[in-house]
């Protein structure tokens, strides 16, 4: 396999790896297979359905899918390289227009290792490579990050701080519990290190709230929630114009902590005005106006959260739901479809995947997603049956919609919001509403704007449920 120059970049073809200046690059093995197409062919214009079948040889993928790993290389590209490598060809494809060179790989010592070692030993640095890139990419823009985030005239973490912060935060946009509990281990570190600098007590409290929030770790939710505000009231009292410190207390008061919605978004309002560049702020805003009903407002803010950030696995999923339920189907799967290609291991997108093929009327790929996400993980599979119930209700076959629809309401942990719909699909109204009214802190606005509920739109019984909440 070779190895590509172009620039100040070099893309290794056998490990999907890109470098600039020797320095990995953070992105998706589907975005580097996207450049290495155009790459391999320079100066030639690549058709979107050539590019379609080579990046994903699966099939099941949108355009969009195709324009996102586009806008992702152009944006890294521009960062590092005064050229427009990569040109659009109306109704045609793309070109890439920069010059490109193949670069000889170092060889090997005769005789220190086999064959086979060498095989293992470069699936394993395929795999070591891609984790390092992304730490290394984040340390190499905390300068920028940094200097976005401070208000004029504030110190800069020390060399070793921004080094733990940024790792610590490559951990923390995992969104595992083993990688927040990383999270908080490096921004612990950060405080050692900057014990005066507000932004690792907001990093600590970013962690905790993930913690409480995802239901992670040994302690009760609210005990994460009081660590999560007093490490925010701490960044605070160092620096009063912390973005990331009214990030995190929006997204408790608005979210998760039982708070106020209002004062939530209040905060959340404050730290885009304070730094406009955080991506967090902008996914936290998308997600309360979602809860309030506010699909469209929703989805823009989470588009400007992508935007800043195209390689956050959550803000992409929370992404594919708001276009969803803003009607918008094919984006929807189109994000969905980014997501699992960011992250393969997410087992929920897998849902939003299936309602946005369901709402399209594509019921067949719909059950296939449903079931994928009942293999994910050991306690899908009766909330898959809900799923499942209603997909399979639509499509008029009730001898499968009611055994799945059995085996959901037989476990109490299934949300009872898509049991509901379930029911909704089979007529049976009264119950549907029977059980909307066992949802107890969730809100119903953001239920009210499920295309499953359609039929319902115009019962007074919905209208008061969504007042309700």
């Amino acid at each position: 396999m070779s190895v590509y120059g172009f620039g100040p970049f070099r893309l290794d073809a056998e490990q999907l790896l890109l470098a600039v200046d020797g320095v990995p690059v953070a992105l998706g093995p589907r975005v580097v297979e996207t450049l290495l197409a155009l790459i391999e062919h320079p100066g030639e214009v690549l058709s979107k359905s050539a590019l379609l079948d080579r990046v994903w040889p699966d099939g099941f993928v949108e355009e969009a899918n195709l324009a996102q790993n586009i806008y992702v290389l152009r944006k890294t590209l521009r960062a590092h390289w005064d050229v427009d490598a990569i040109a659009t060809v109306s109704r045609r494809g793309y070109r890439f227009t920069g010059d490109v060179c193949r670069v000889e790989r170092t060889p090997s010592l005769p005789g220190v290792e086999s064959p086979s070692a060498a095989r293992s030993r470069r699936r394993w640095l395929g795999l070591a490579g891609a984790i390092a890139a992304c730490i290394v990419a984040a340390v190499a823009t905390i300068a920028t990050i940094g200097s976005a985030h401070d208000p004029a005239g504030s110190p800069q973490l020390s060399t070793k701080g921004a080094r733990l912060y940024a790792i610590g935060r490559y951990y923390w946009n995992q969104r595992t519990q083993a990688g927040v509990e990383k999270s908080l281990a490096y921004f612990a570190e950060v405080v050692d290190a900057d014990p005066r600098d507000a932004r690792g007590y907001a990093a600590l409290a970013d962690g905790n709230a993930i913690m409480g929030d995802y239901g992670f770790g040994t302690l009760p939710p609210a005990t994460y929630f009081e660590r999560a505000h007093a490490y925010a009231e701490k960044a605070l009292e160092l620096d009063p114009k912390s973005a990331e410190a009214y990030a995190v207390l929006g997204m408790l008061e608005s979210d998760v902590s039982g708070g106020s919605r209002t004062r939530g978004i209040a905060y959340l309002r404050r730290s885009i005005a304070l730094d406009p560049s955080y991506g967090p702020a902008h996914q936290w805003y998308g997600i309360a106006l979602l809860y309030g009903g506010r699909a469209t407002d929703a989805l823009k803010e989470l588009q400007t959260a992508a935007n800043l950030d195209p390689l956050s696995v959550t803000t992409t999923v929370w992404l594919s739901d708001a276009a969803y339920l803003d009607r918008h189907y094919d984006e929807a799967i189109a994000y969905a479809r980014q997501a699992i290609d960011l992250s393969p291991q997410r087992k929920d997108v897998w849902q939003n995947l299936g309602l946005s093929y369901e709402a399209r009327g594509d019921y067949s790929l719909a059950i296939a997603a449903y079931k994928t996400f009942a293999t994910k993980c050991s306690n899908c599979a009766t909330q898959a049956s809900a799923l499942l119930a209603h997909v399979y209700a639509v499509r008029h076959d009730m001898p499968h919609a009611r055994a799945e629809l059995a085996a959901a309401k037989a476990d109490p942990t299934v949300s009872a919001a898509d049991i509901a719909t379930a029911l909704v699909a089979f007529g049976e109204r009264t119950s549907a509403f029977d059980w909307l009214h066992r949802l107890k802190g969730y809100p119903h606005k953001l239920i009210a704007l499920d295309p499953r509920f359609d039929a319902l739109r115009h019962d007074a019984r919905f209208r008061d449920f969504e007042d309700a909440g």
